[in-house]
């Protein structure tokens, strides 16, 4: 009878053959990990690098929009005597576009800051509901001066929310400040309405739409819809991302729907009620 320990046994070369093979395998992991440890330190620096220099740079740019927007307004009060219809015109335009270049910049500093986790919010409970109001009222006259409704519908309620009121509004304008700057005519509808614990508010218009291409980019870093550049050839793309990641923040939810290119959006922001 054949002897089972004698066939189980492992021949030496064998053996020896094995344990080389994984040895080289481990040697050869060892150094890929290494080497992607290596990469991702390299990466990291890089990043770290780009955005020193982003903050470099907007700052640098916010800092000479300041110095020309103070030039401007001095000139439109007179500080340096009285102006041409003309020339206050111009300095009316330049001015208008100073205050726009460092809104953007804001805007990008703002997102890298949240994506970075630096931004601090100070939560408290509040009311959404005035908060909304005096959005609402801020935006009306821009509104009504490109010859837009604005019609408003806030349903009786408790809107209570725990978070950050400057954030949130910061939020809420924009999504107003889009329907605004995106509609050539028609009309603008802000509605407010709370149920099963959510506080949902919808700014609805009749402008551009988005296409099912474009609610790809809608809410991510840079994203831009191809119809909304052609209306506002300014856009960054920062400011829904923006809108996404303070809202995300305070656990809520955002999003958008339309029926397609030129059939208007509506834009929704959903927040916890508290007590």
């Amino acid at each position: 009878m054949a002897n089972n320990t004698d066939q189980n046994t492992i021949d030496p070369e064998e053996y020896k053959k094995i344990t080389e093979a994984m040895y080289k395998q481990n040697l050869e992991l060892a150094r890929l990990y290494k080497q992607v440890d290596s990469l991702n330190k390299e990466l990291q620096d890089l990043i770290k690098q780009r955005e020193s220099l982003m903050h470099l740079v907007t700052h640098k740019v916010k800092g000479s929009f300041t110095r020309s927007k103070y030039i401007f307004a001095g000139l439109l009060d007179g500080t340096f005597g009285v102006l041409t219809p003309e020339i206050k015109k111009i300095v009316e335009q330049g001015l208008e576009s100073d205050n726009m270049g460092i809104e953007t910049v804001d805007l990008v500093l703002n997102a890298a800051n949240m994506q970075k986790g630096l931004i601090r919010y100070d939560m408290k409970k509040f009311d959404f509901k005035a908060l909304v109001e005096d959005s609402m009222a801020n935006k009306k006259m821009s509104a009504e001066a490109k010859g837009l409704k604005f019609e408003t519908e806030i349903k009786d309620g408790v809107y209570n929310v725990m978070g950050d009121a400057v954030w949130l509004k910061e939020a809420v304008n924009n999504l107003i400040e889009n329907s605004i700057k995106y509609t050539k005519e028609g009309v603008i509808k802000v509605a407010l309405e709370d149920g099963n614990g959510k506080i949902k508010l919808s700014v609805k218009d009749n402008g551009v739409g988005i296409t099912e291409e474009d609610k790809k980019n809608l809410f991510t870093e840079g994203g831009r819809g191809k119809d909304s550049i052609k209306v506002n050839v300014d856009s960054t793309g920062y400011g829904l991302y923006t809108v996404k990641l303070v809202i995300e923040a305070h656990k809520g939810r955002v999003w958008a729907e339309s029926e397609g290119a030129g059939k208007g959006s509506q834009f929704y922001i959903e927040l916890d009620a508290v007590e």
